[in-house]
C-alpha cells in the first residue's frame, strides 16, 4: 500500500531538493517523460554521466536497454547506479510507487540487456541480489542516493536490487 500521498520532506533534503523530487516523481507518467528526456541528453553528450559529473542530477547514471516484454522493442532507461567492482548495481524504486518499474519487468521477461556507461557500450547479464547481498549493499546504495531509503518507506513493495555484470562489448 502506497504512502505517497502523505509524503513529508525528509530531513536530509533542502526545500529546493524536496520541490525538485516532488515534481520529478509526481506521477509515473512524469517519471517516464523525464526519463525519455534524460536518455536524449545522455546520448547527445555522454561524457561524465557514469561518475555523475555530466548528469543533470550529479548522480552516477547509466543507460540500461532492455527488450519490452509486450512490444518486443528495445527500451532504454537512465538509472542511478553503484559501481561494485566490474558490476553495476541498480535499484527498482520507481520513486516508491506500488509497482515495479518497466525496465525490471522487461529484464525478467527477457534477460538480454545492454548498458551504456558514458561512451562505453556493454552487453550485461542480470540477477537479483540475495538477502545477504541486499543487507551488505543497502548502506552503500543509500550513500549514492539517500532518496532510495526514503522512497522505500512509501510502499510495502520491496525494491528489487539488481546486479548487472558485463559479458562483452555491445
Amino acid at each position: 500500500m502506497s504512502n505517497r500521498e502523505n509524503m513529508q520532506k525528509p530531513d536530509f533534503m533542502t526545500e529546493d531538493e524536496w520541490a525538485w523530487i516532488k515534481d520529478r516523481t509526481s506521477s509515473v507518467a512524469k517519471i517516464t517523460e523525464d526519463a525519455h528526456a534524460d536518455v536524449e541528453r545522455y546520448l547527445a553528450n555522454p561524457d561524465g554521466w557514469s561518475t555523475g559529473t555530466g548528469s543533470p542530477s550529479g548522480l552516477p547514471t547509466l543507460l540500461l536497454t532492455t527488450i519490452g516484454r509486450k512490444s518486443g522493442e528495445k527500451r532504454t532507461t537512465p538509472l542511478v547506479f553503484l559501481q561494485d567492482g566490474e558490476n553495476m548495481v541498480v535499484v527498482g524504486s520507481l520513486a516508491g510507487y506500488d509497482r515495479h518499474p518497466a525496465w525490471y519487468m522487461n529484464i525478467q521477461a527477457n534477460p538480454q540487456a545492454w548498458v551504456q556507461l558514458d561512451r562505453r557500450k556493454l552487453t550485461v547479464s542480470y540477477r537479483d541480489v540475495t538477502d545477504a547481498e541486499r543487507t551488505a549493499l543497502w548502506p552503500r546504495l543509500d550513500k549514492v542516493f539517500p532518496a532510495w531509503g526514503y522512497f522505500q518507506k512509501q510502499t510495502d513493495r520491496p525494491f528489487p536490487i539488481v546486479i548487472l555484470t558485463p559479458t562483452g562489448a555491445a
